[in-house]
């Protein structure tokens, strides 16, 4: 049966068309999650949350089964998958776009089978079986920058200042992995300099100054030849939220992954002068 029309997230070639980024809109399966107004407990609260998020301009739901928040309880691949499958089977069916967020190589293999399209991968490495099993599925890969091997194992690392060049350090990470995806015949590689997830202990005054000196050299980034991911990141107040959800619109990334696509739409609103 075909998926209504509301319920259908655009693909990513219709949106890159409209000269406007591609939407990730945040859905998650993890209970402990900080973003109390992205989680969901069922395959139904999931289609539901997706439905509102496509009706406020998103392309693709992004599902993630782990919390990258710093006391939340250890889970394993078998729970991150056990807390995935049902609601990616739900989206399938309805026919929605969807991406699965995770540093495990073996949940990326899995989520293909689900018929994820984006593979949003958070971990340091990924291994040539998963970038041969998305090249084989036609499927993209966001490859992100995470000096760590996930974000459990950044709680046990102390907090080391980041080098004067952030963003050369981001560059020589990531170079590497992108030559590697390609060369396995990924059809679309994208690349996240991974402004939203920071040690725990950044103060407020750091979290900002870092991740805007990122933003601010979106140029640089360009020179992977890669389309760009960027996470328009959650602040507690609502104009610090509007200001940089501003601040990544103007970069011109190709994708933006987000909790409230409402603000988005309203900056791209007002910078069409307000018109619809």
């Amino acid at each position: 049966m075909t998926a209504p029309e509301s319920l259908r997230a655009r693909p990513p070639s219709v949106a890159g068309d409209r000269g406007e980024p591609t939407l990730l809109g945040v859905v998650n399966l993890s209970p402990e999650s900080m973003v109390r107004d992205s989680i969901v407990h069922d395959p139904d609260q999931a289609l539901e949350r997706a439905r509102e998020l496509i009706a406020d301009g998103v392309h693709v739901i992004d599902l993630g089964g782990r919390s990258i928040t710093p006391d939340a309880p250890l889970i394993d691949d078998h729970e991150e998958q056990r807390r995935l499958r049902p609601t990616a089977a739900r989206l399938r069916a309805e026919g929605v776009t969807f991406s699965i967020d995770t540093w495990s190589p073996a949940t990326a293999i899995e989520a293909l089978g689900w018929g994820a399209s984006i593979i949003n991968f958070t971990g340091r490495d990924a291994t040539a079986e998963m970038l041969d099993a998305i090249a084989r599925a036609e499927a993209s890969v966001v490859l992100t920058y995470m000096p760590h091997g996930n974000a459990y194992e950044m709680r046990s690392r102390p907090h080391l200042p980041p080098r004067a060049d952030r963003v050369g350090e981001i560059l020589e990470f990531l170079a590497p992995r992108v030559e590697a995806a390609r060369a396995a015949g990924v059809r679309e590689v994208i690349v996240d300099p991974n402004l939203g997830i920071l040690p725990a202990e950044t103060n407020d005054f750091e979290k900002i100054h870092l991740q805007l000196d990122i933003v601010w050299q979106t140029e640089r980034l360009r020179g992977l030849g890669c389309p760009l991911l960027f996470y328009a990141a959650r602040k507690p107040e609502r104009l610090a939220r509007i200001m940089m959800a501003s601040a990544v619109l103007h970069a011109g990334p190709e994708y933006v992954r987000t909790h409230e696509p409402r603000i988005l739409r309203e900056l791209a609103k007002a910078a069409r002068g307000g018109a619809a």
